[in-house]
């Protein structure tokens, strides 16, 4: 597995606990909170502004040059205009591949702009969901976005996704503060392989951010 090589250290406890998203009561080592008694999630939807402004920061990066992006768990069709798929919908250039990744259906994005596919289909099956998605033209990913099943096996197994990452493209992750897999994931990339913004948000759900250094 790809993540073997691209982590300092196995994340999994090798527990039933490695397939929950967010049950974290009994592992201090992902709390919620990071020992800070004032932090709250309630009450700020699915995505924050400040998320969103650090997914647009870190996306403008590489627009100009962008083949295809992977979104990896797709906006609720309520909160689309709060959401990091109308990030990528707004500011992508019209011949940018989108591709959507998530297990209902999201069809309903498709008309938003031009090149945009939402697939119903389990990210898990890597493989299978990449012989599909090449079939739209896309050899690789300019930019991933990691918003699927929290837990830390679901990470693990998004990040396969990243074999087909670009030279410079970008992984970005939601839920680095709140969340086993994502948190765990992005403190343990081997940082002598990858650039690596661990939480741009800290103040909130967090959102990190990792590419490749040349």
């Amino acid at each position: 597995m790809k993540w073997e090589t691209d982590l300092i250290k196995d994340i999994r406890t090798h527990s039933g606990y490695d397939d929950q998203d967010g049950d974290w009561s009994n592992h201090n080592e992902y709390d919620y909170n990071g020992g800070n008694p004032n932090y709250n999630l309630e009450g700020w939807g699915e995505f924050t502004s400040a998320n969103r402004n650090a997914i647009k920061e870190q996306f403008l990066k590489v627009k100009d040059t962008c083949r295809a992006i992977l979104e990896i768990g797709i906006s609720r069709i309520s909160n689309f205009e709060n959401s990091s798929t109308k990030v990528f919908l707004d500011n992508k250039k019209s011949e940018t591949i989108y591709v959507g990744l998530d297990i209902d259906d999201k069809t309903a994005f498709q008309s938003y702009t031009s090149n945009v596919h939402t697939l119903q289909l389990n990210s898990t099956a890597v493989d299978s969901n990449m012989e599909l998605i090449k079939t739209l033209g896309v050899e690789h990913f300019d930019f991933i976005f990691i918003d699927g099943w929290h837990s830390i096996n679901g990470v693990l197994n998004d990040w396969e996704y990243s074999r087909w990452l670009s030279d410079i493209g970008i992984v970005g992750f939601h839920d680095v503060s709140c969340h086993p897999g994502p948190k765990a994931f992005i403190n343990a990339l081997d940082t002598t392989k990858w650039d690596v913004i661990p939480n741009a948000t800290p103040q909130d759900y967090g959102v990190g951010f990792a590419w490749k250094k040349l």
